[in-house]
């Protein structure tokens, strides 16, 4: 006697599975947690990347100071202070300002024109120069960074002297500002607030 091989009912068809909402839950928060990663990490490239500006045109009007002193035996004192930026006055990380407009925070009789700065287009960050004679002294820091760059020691300078400023409030929120400063009794670039 044959035996049916299927029994008189009809073959259980496979059970189809779909996910659970608990494991779509635990996708959404990896998904979250990944794309999070993502963005902080492209903030802090775009910083880095506007970081970089302030530091190569620091190292730019540093070169440019050296060659005007050459030049002229003395270095350019084009800035008011060391706060008073060019191009842009009030540099607030949004905005790029061409540069060799007019200078309503210099010097009379000095343009940044005087100081051969070479630079390849719009810049974010605002730039200062001071300079001065053999036996002045320094001029003064912005207020947010002179505790850190501690000049105390050059109250009056054997030689002459220049300082480069670099500002800008990158995160647009008023406060702390980023900082590039450099000196010319020192071959380093100083960089202040860098990831604010």
């Amino acid at each position: 006697m044959a035996r049916a091989l299927h029994g008189s009912g009809s073959v259980n068809p496979k059970r189809q599975r779909g996910f659970t909402l608990i494991e779509m839950m635990v996708v959404v928060v990896i998904v979250g947690i990944l794309a999070t990663l993502a963005v902080v990490g492209y903030r802090k490239l775009v910083q880095s990347s506007h970081v970089s500006e302030a530091m190569n045109m620091v190292q730019s009007i540093r070169v440019a100071q050296e060659a005007y002193h050459s030049e002229t035996q003395q270095y350019a004192d084009i800035s008011v202070d060391l706060t008073s930026w060019y191009p842009s006055s009030a540099p607030d990380g949004k905005h790029v300002t061409a540069w060799g407009g007019s200078c309503s925070n210099c010097v009379t009789g000095q343009t940044w024109s005087n100081l051969p700065v070479h630079v390849d287009g719009p810049v974010l960050f605002g730039y200062a120069t001071k300079a001065g004679a053999a036996g002045s002294s320094p001029a003064a820091l912005p207020s947010d960074i002179s505790s850190q760059m501690d000049l105390t020691s050059v109250t009056r300078s054997p030689t002459e002297w220049y300082m480069v400023t670099a500002m800008c409030d990158l995160d647009n929120n008023g406060s702390p500002y980023t900082y590039v400063v450099t000196t010319s009794w020192s071959n380093q670039v100083f960089t202040y607030n860098e990831g604010q």
